[in-house]
């Protein structure tokens, strides 16, 4: 190799020395975490940021200044455009399934990979605890032993704080990608009718969950479901997709569950109709528009649970893929996917990456800035 291309990385937490040490990951992941930068440091000219989340002037002024070839991110690092443009970038890639946090160029030349079909299990896993907390009503509860509210004068009695067990629910699944259909894996054996939307039906999944149903209207869903999980991309199409008209249509005390993204739900409106009392439904949700969630809105959800304290309200922060060893697969999917881009010398060599599915079907179509690189080597 004639040319060492440089590579940065937005956050040390890819570095062997953080998320390669940590021991809540298992040590075959250390392991390989460890020997992938070993590789990377032989075949490219590293530069890592020293922090986990620097600004969107900070990432320029590294781009501007150290010049990469190679750039890698996770979902908290906002990758403009106009860093990019101006750029001799050619590949980026993210530690994340989804990719809505890199604005793409007027070209889309440059080359996205990400880390797909890794947390899907992690992310159904949290979403039934989610759905279980919340209608068992867990958080509630603790508090009010944690508070010291359960005194004497307020024994066991028969029908004290009263809830609802999940075989007597219907669930609704907006999006049955692979989080969606890992989610109706471990819901199925329970007996719970379970209803879903997408662009499609999955005819194929049905032959082995013959008793799931395919609702046509994404309106079906939210009239006929006590529970509302939803499990879409952020795209252009997707963004505050969850609007008045289909919130409206939801059943007094059913549930709402948000560990897709933020921007798919009218958190806006969502909040004005729980605060005017236009709908009563119960809240679980693990991302949000902006993040972290700032106090304004906080502060209005606290005022509706005041004024409304029987509504359940669970708020985790963007937690739900947060399985040490799913971090851990991530990171090398994401760690190797960028050495062989490094190593790659044709299109050819591109076919087994983690690229994004929209550049995945342009692959051969397009004239890639990784081209130029190619002929450097």
């Amino acid at each position: 190799m004639t040319y060492r291309p440089k590579v940065f990385f937005t956050s040390n937490v890819f570095s062997s020395e953080e998320i390669g040490s940590n021991k809540k990951i298992s040590k075959n992941f250390r392991i390989k975490i460890k020997e992938l930068w070993r590789q990377l440091e032989q075949i490219s000219e590293l530069k890592i940021f020293n922090g986990r989340f620097p600004s969107e002037n900070q990432i320029k002024n590294e781009v501007e200044n150290f010049n990469p070839d190679v750039l890698g991110c996770h979902l908290s690092h906002t990758i403009s455009s106009e860093i990019l443009k101006n750029s001799n970038i050619f590949a980026i890639s993210t530690s994340t399934a989804g990719y809505n946090h890199i604005e793409r160029t007027e070209e889309d030349d440059i080359i996205i990979t990400h880390t797909p079909g890794v947390l899907h299990k992690t992310v159904a896993d949290y979403t039934l605890a989610l759905i279980m907390a919340n209608l068992r009503n867990l958080v509630d509860l603790h508090n009010y032993v944690w508070n010291n509210q359960w005194t004497s004068d307020d024994k066991w009695d028969l029908d004290q704080s009263l809830s609802s067990v999940i075989t007597d629910k219907v669930l609704g699944i907006v999006g049955l990608g692979e989080i969606g259909k890992e989610l109706v894996k471990k819901l199925y054996p329970w007996g719970i009718k379970i209803l879903y939307y997408d662009i499609k039906q999955m005819i194929e999944f049905e032959k082995d969950y013959p008793l799931i149903t395919f609702k046509e209207r994404i309106e079906n869903i939210f009239q006929e479901s006590d529970i509302v999980s939803l499990h879409i991309p952020l795209n252009e199409n997707t963004k505050n997709l969850i609007n008045r008209d289909l919130l409206k249509l939801m059943k007094k005390e059913a549930l709402l569950i948000n560990s897709a993204r933020g921007g798919i739900l009218d958190l806006e409106n969502l909040i004005e109709m729980l605060e005017n009392e236009e709908i009563q439904i119960n809240i679980a949700f693990d991302v949000f528009p902006i993040e972290p969630i700032d106090s304004k809105t906080l502060n209005r959800l606290k005022r509706i649970k005041k004024n409304q304290p029987n509504l359940r309200m669970i708020l985790i922060p963007h937690n739900a893929s947060a399985d040490a060893n799913t971090r851990g697969k991530m990171t090398n999917m994401f760690l190797q996917d960028i050495i062989n881009i490094i190593k790659s010398s044709s299109i050819e060599d591109l076919i087994d990456i983690h690229i994004i599915p929209e550049h995945k079907k342009q692959l051969t179509e397009k004239k890639w800035r990784i081209f130029n690189y190619w002929e450097k080597k």
